[in-house]
C-alpha cells in the first residue's frame, strides 16, 4: 500500500498551491468548453480572422504547439522545466498541476486563435445532425471515463496542489488496467480521436484538425508506451500482450488452461502466513492441492490484533473443523450496550440473529493463527517455510516462479495473502485508492477488573470514543480515541481516558499491552494479474475495530479456494472464476470498507453538538422502531454480501 507521508507546508505555500490550482482548472474548463462549441461548429468561430497564407501557417503552428508542446511537456526535460514554474520551492509537487494548466492553455489557443477558412462543406439538419451529435456527445462521455479510469486526479492537475494544501507528499499510481483500459491501452487518446471524428459540421478547417491530430494521437502513445517499459517493466509488458494498443478488439487470455500437466513445484504458492493466509492454505489442503506458503517473519506476531469473529467466519471455520474449538477457547459476545453523553442509548444484541452462531466471538489473533498453523501443519501437503522473504516474480502463461533468499519455487497459481503493505501487489504494480479516517486511537489489553462482564460496551462522548471487548482470560481490550498519534510507550493514558469518559477505573497496574494506529482504508482496483492473486488485506483494507478486515479476508479465501479447486481438480476455465472473485470480493469490500467508514465517522465526532445529534439518532432511530431488528445481523456481517461461499448465487458463481 502506497502510505502518504505528512510534510509540513506554510501558510504561503499552501495558498500559493491553491492559488495553482484554481488557474489551472479555470484553465482546463476554458479548453474543454472552447474545444466542445468550436468542434461541434466546424471550426467555423474564432478570435481571428487571417486570410490566404498567414490563416494556413498560423493555424499549422497552433496544431503543432499542442502536439508536439504536449510531447515534450511528458519528456524528462519537460518535467524539468515545469518544476522550475512554480516559487517556494513547489515545483516538483505541483507537477501535475502546471502540466495539467499548461496543456489546457495551448489546447484553448488553439481554438480561440484558430483563423476560420469560411467555408462549409457539410452542415446536416434534422435526424442526421441529432444523431451525430448523440455520437459527439457519446465521444465526450468516453474521454471523461476515461480519464477518470486513468486518475482524474492526475489528470485534471489536482493531485499536485491538494497533497500541498493536506501536507502530504503526492503518491503517483501505477499505470491503469481498469475499466476502459481492459479493452484498450490508450483509450484516452482513442477517445480524443472519436471527438475530432464524430462533430457533425465539416468544414477544411475541421478535416486539417482531424487528421493532423489522429496522427498524434495514434503516435504519440508509442513514447508514452517506452517510457512505461522502462518504469513498470514485466508487469507493463504482460499488460501489453493482453490488451490491444489502440482500437478495442477481442482480450488475449493471459492464462492457459490445459487438461496436460504443467511442471510446478506446487499447485499454490501463497506468500503471507496471517490469519487470511492459513485459512487459504487449510481450504486447498484439505481438497489434496499441494500448497507452499512463506512469509517473512521468523515466528508468529504474538500481539493480538483482530480478535472479533463473525458467524459467516464461524462457518467457514467449520469447514476446517475449527470452529468449536474456537468457540471453546473465546468469549462469545450476545449483547453491545452503546453509551452516549447523555446516558445508555440502546443495546446491539446478536441473540437473534439467523443461523447457528448468534455471537461474536473474541478471540486474540495470536489463538487463532495458533489453531490455523496447527490445523495446516497436520496436513502432509502443505509446505510452511519461515524467514523467506519474496524477493522477485515471474510469470507466464502456466505458472508463477518466486524468488527470496534461496528459495525458487514454482506453482500454478501464486496469492499474496501479505498484509496491506504487500510486496506482491507492489512487485505486480497493481493500482490502489484509500486515505485515511482522521482519527487516531491507542489500544490496550488490560487484566478485567471491571465488572463488565461478557458484553461488549462502546462510549460516544464530546471528548472522543471507548471502547471496550471481552477476552478469555479474564483481560479486556480497551479503545480509546486520542487527538494524535501516540508515539511514545508511556502507559496511563489509557486508564485516564476511561476514567473521564466512561466513568470506570481501570487500574494501570493491570495494563499488559498498548498500541497506537491510526486506521486508513485501501482498495486494490484489480485483485489478480495472470496467475496472481490478491487476498484480504493485500487486496483491500479497512478499520481493524470491530474486526471487519480478517472477517472480509477469510471470505475471499473460502471464494477463492473455491475457485482453484474448480480450476485445478475439475477442469474449469481461469478466466471467468477469476473475474467472478475479482468482481463478487470487490463488491463485498466495498460494502465493508463504507460500513467501517461510516461507523468510524459516527462515533469518532466530538463537541456538544455533535453528541447531542448522534445520541438523538442513535436512541430514536437505530436502537427504536424497525431499524433496532437489523442491527444485530449488521454487525455480525450477516448482510456483507458473498460472506460465504453459500451466499453467492448461483447465476454469480457456479460452484454447486
Amino acid at each position: 500500500m502506497n502510505t502518504r507521508a505528512e510534510l509540513t507546508y506554510s501558510p504561503a505555500q499552501r495558498f500559493t498551491a491553491l492559488g495553482y490550482g484554481l488557474a489551472s482548472h479555470t484553465l482546463f474548463l476554458a479548453s474543454v468548453a472552447a474545444m466542445f462549441w468550436s468542434l461541434y461548429n466546424g471550426l467555423h468561430l474564432s478570435l481571428l480572422h487571417l486570410h490566404g497564407g498567414a490563416a494556413a501557417l498560423v493555424n499549422l503552428l497552433l496544431l503543432l504547439q499542442f502536439a508536439l508542446g504536449h510531447t515534450l511537456l511528458l519528456s524528462s526535460r519537460g518535467r524539468r522545466f515545469m518544476t522550475r514554474l512554480a516559487p517556494l520551492g513547489l515545483g516538483p509537487a505541483l507537477s501535475t498541476t502546471i502540466f495539467a494548466g499548461l496543456a489546457s492553455l495551448q489546447l484553448l489557443a488553439t481554438f480561440l486563435f484558430w483563423s476560420s477558412s469560411d467555408t462549409v462543406w457539410w452542415a446536416p439538419e434534422g435526424g442526421v445532425k441529432l444523431t451525430l451529435s448523440l455520437l459527439y456527445g457519446i465521444s465526450w462521455l468516453l474521454l471523461a471515463k476515461s480519464m477518470g479510469d486513468a486518475g482524474l486526479d492526475t489528470q485534471v492537475g489536482i493531485l499536485g496542489w491538494r497533497s500541498i494544501w493536506r501536507g502530504e507528499k503526492p503518491v503517483y499510481r501505477p499505470f491503469a488496467r481498469t475499466g476502459m483500459f481492459r479493452y484498450s491501452r490508450q483509450p484516452i487518446y482513442s477517445s480524443f480521436t472519436l471527438i475530432l471524428w464524430t462533430a457533425p459540421v465539416w468544414t477544411p478547417d475541421h478535416l486539417a484538425v482531424a487528421l493532423l491530430w489522429s496522427a498524434y494521437c495514434v503516435l504519440a502513445p508509442l513514447l508514452k508506451e517506452k517510457r512505461y517499459r522502462q518504469w513498470y517493466g514485466a508487469a507493463f509488458e504482460r499488460y501489453q500482450q493482453r490488451v490491444p494498443y489502440w482500437f478495442p478488439a477481442r482480450m488475449r487470455p493471459s492464462i492457459t488452461h490445459s487438461s496436460q500437466p504443467v511442471t510446478a513445484d506446487h499447485d499454490v504458492a501463497i506468500v503471507g502466513a496471517g490469519p487470511v493466509g492459513l485459512m487459504l492454505a487449510g481450504l486447498l489442503g484439505q481438497k489434496g492441492l499441494n500448497v507452499l506458503v512463506v512469509d517473512k517473519r521468523t515466528e508468529p506476531l504474538r500481539h493480538s490484533q483482530a480478535i472479533g469473529i463473525t458467524p459467516p467466519s464461524l462457518e467457514i471455520l467449520a469447514r476446517l473443523g475449527l470452529a468449536e474449538e474456537f468457540v471453546r477457547r473465546g468469549v462469545q459476545i450476545r449483547d453491545c450496550h452503546v453509551h452516549g453523553q447523555t446516558g445508555w442509548l440502546g443495546c446491539a444484541s446478536f441473540r437473534d440473529i439467523p443461523g447457528p452462531h448468534r455471537c461474536i466471538l473474541s478471540l486474540p489473533q495470536q489463538q487463532t493463527l495458533d489453531l490455523l498453523e496447527a490445523r495446516v501443519a497436520a496436513m502432509p501437503n502443505v509446505r510452511l517455510l519461515r524467514g523467506v522473504e519474496i524477493s522477485n516474480i515471474e510469470q507466464d502463461a502456466s505458472s508463477v516462479t518466486l524468488h527470496g533468499g534461496s528459495l525458487t519455487a514454482t506453482a500454478r497459481w501464486l496469492v499474496g495473502c501479505d498484509g496491506s503493505r504487500s510486496q506482491v501487489r507492489e512487485t505486480l504494480r497493481m493500482r490502489t485508492r484509500g486515505g485515511s479516517y482522521g482519527c487516531h486511537f491507542l489500544m490496550g489489553d488490560f487484566i478485567d477488573r471491571s465488572g463488565l462482564k461478557d458484553e461488549a460496551h462502546l462510549w460516544f462522548t464530546r471528548d472522543g470514543a471507548v471502547e471496550a471487548f471481552p477476552l478469555p482470560d479474564g483481560r479486556r481490550r480497551w479503545i480509546v480515541q486520542t487527538s494524535e498519534s501516540v508515539t511514545d510507550g508511556r502507559h496511563g493514558l489509557i486508564s485516564r481516558l476511561v476514567r473521564e469518559r466512561a466513568g470506570l477505573d481501570i487500574a494501570v497496574e493491570d495494563q499488559l499491552n498498548q498500541s497506537p494506529f491510526s486506521p486508513r482504508w485501501m482498495q486494490s482496483e484489480q485483485y489478480h494479474d495472470g496467475r496472481v492473486i490478491l487476498c484480504g488485506d493485500a487486496a483491500h483494507l479497512m478499520s481493524p475495530i470491530g474486526g471487519q478486515g480478517m472477517n472480509t479476508g477469510w471470505a475471499d479465501a473460502e471464494f477463492l479456494a473455491e475457485s482453484l479447486i474448480a480450476i485445478e481438480q475439475h477442469g474449469r476455465e481461469p478466466r471467468p472464476l477469476l473475474e467472478a472473485y475479482d468482481r463478487c470480493r470487490h463488491r463485498a469490500s466495498d460494502v465493508a470498507i463504507a460500513r467501517a467508514a461510516r461507523g468510524m465517522w459516527l462515533g469518532t465526532r466530538q463537541g456538544l453538538v455533535s453528541s447531542w445529534l448522534r445520541d438523538l439518532f442513535m436512541r430514536e432511530a437505530l436502537f427504536k422502531g424497525p431499524l433496532s431488528r437489523c442491527i444485530g445481523p449488521y454487525f455480525a456481517m450477516l448482510t456483507i454480501p458473498y460472506n460465504t461461499v453459500k451466499a453467492v448465487p448461483e447465476k454469480v458463481f457456479a460452484l454447486r
